[in-house]
């Protein structure tokens, strides 16, 4: 089972969202922080904005300049709320996988119980029939003599 398609459309959306957000946040902690660790370098931007958004705090890096800690406020306010949603999504689908795999093992489990149940019927009236015969009189056949025609 695939994405079903308002999730799908929606994944599609904010993940675009995101990269476009990563990238103008690089740039603009790079731009805003430029004499100062986190805008040293393009991956150091970049860094700072994912773990800023995915709310991972490590404190290796902080916004020094003014603008910097608007960029960061912002990504504050919008994208954790945001990245939460993502990760909600992420897990209502898979959710949905595993009930749909559950659904099917309790098909396949249903249709064995029903062959297993099918199989003993079966197996009952055999023995059923074994003891019927087993207990049925024994016809005792006597071969009568001819006399001989002369």
């Amino acid at each position: 089972m695939s994405l079903l398609p308002h999730h799908s459309q929606k994944l599609r959306l904010i993940s675009l969202i995101f990269l476009l957000s990563w990238a103008l946040g690089t740039v603009a902690l790079k731009y805003f922080e430029a004499w100062h660790p986190i805008g040293e370098s393009y991956f150091n931007a970049f860094y700072f904005t994912v773990i800023t958004t995915a709310t991972i705090w490590f404190g290796d890096l902080v916004p020094l300049t003014v603008g910097g800690k608007i960029v960061t406020m912002m990504y504050a306010v919008f994208y954790v709320p945001l990245f939460l949603y993502v990760m909600t999504l992420l897990y209502q689908n898979n959710i949905e996988k595993l009930r749909a795999k559950d659904r099917e093992h309790d098909m396949r489990i249903d249709a064995i119980r029903k062959d297993i149940h099918e199989v003993e019927a079966d197996v009952e009236a055999i023995i059923e029939n074994t003891h019927t015969i087993q207990s049925a009189p024994k016809k005792t056949t006597t071969k009568s003599k001819k006399s001989p025609t002369i």
